[in-house]
């Protein structure tokens, strides 16, 4: 697996780029990733430097929704 599963870079210019970095599980969602990105998006929503954000992923699919490992264990 990867080892961060959500990247972020600000640019000079006020760009915040979060990457979704779980491409051996199509970037699917589980509750490390959404705890870590909402963390995420509450920083960047106080940092007077970002103007925008753009969501973005590594490998070849976007993202495929929720883990489906992880609904498992939580049913």
């Amino acid at each position: 697996m990867s080892t961060n599963p959500l990247l972020c870079e600000i640019d000079t210019d006020g760009t915040a780029t979060v990457t979704l970095n779980r491409p051996e599980v199509h970037n699917a969602f589980d509750d490390d990733l959404i705890a870590r990105m909402s963390t995420l998006f509450h920083e960047l929503g106080r940092n007077d430097q970002v103007r925008v954000v753009l969501l973005t992923a590594n490998g070849k699919s976007f993202s495929a929704g929720a883990d489906l490992n992880w609904m498992r264990r939580m049913a």
